[in-house]
């Protein structure tokens, strides 16, 4: 059963549209396209996203960026983003880039540290960057070291200390004149359930 209660973002508020896709990896579920067009649907009567991520496959490589041009033109017109994953190289993103606001880094802990490179291709070509599961203090440090343009986390959530420190943490990053978006976060990226 769907859930029916529509995304409620703050007046205001920027938010993302997650695919749901990790969500269906972690539980070994393959991708539901009709449960993926209900939440599109819901979202779609909230407005525009600051982001949102075509369909893809965690770790897919060529399989996912197949995928995602599949959905490109049943989707909205919104502000898209690719999602890179394990396998996939630049020479496989350039053709299709022109049809993405941005790249959204997805993928294993250990293509996590390709970081640097996709953000430098991204902004060589005017795209946002966006590091997808910065769901540890180090991963958030690594989004802003890359020089991300937006993270989602999940980190402040889990307990009342790891909120503590992410707000200490965020205080310290605006004492420093960082510019990074910290207004996408977990609590407004609607995806999964």
């Amino acid at each position: 059963m769907y859930i029916r209660r529509e995304p409620t973002p703050y007046k205001g508020e920027k938010w993302g549209f997650d695919n749901g896709v990790y969500s269906h990896f972690l539980k070994g579920e393959p991708f539901d396209d009709d449960k993926y067009l209900f939440r599109l649907d819901r979202a779609y009567r909230v407005g525009t996203p600051y982001l949102s991520v075509a369909p893809d496959i965690v770790g897919g490589g060529e399989k996912s960026l197949e995928l995602s041009m599949k959905w490109m033109d049943k989707l909205p017109a919104w502000p898209w983003y690719l999602a890179v994953q394990d396998g996939m190289t630049e020479a496989m993103v350039r053709p299709v880039l022109n049809r993405f606001d941005g790249l959204f880094l997805g993928g294993s802990n250990g293509f996590k540290a390709t970081a640097y490179h996709w953000r430098v291709f991204a902004h060589a070509h005017g795209k946002k960057f966006h590091y997808g599961r910065a769901g540890t203090a180090r991963k958030i440090q690594h989004a802003i070291e890359v020089g991300a343009d937006s993270a989602d986390s999940a980190f402040p959530l889990w307990t009342i200390e790891r909120l503590a420190e992410t707000i200490k943490y965020v205080k310290n990053l605006e004492q420093q004149g960082c510019l990074w978006d910290t207004s996408v976060s977990a609590k407004n990226i609607m995806g999964g359930e």
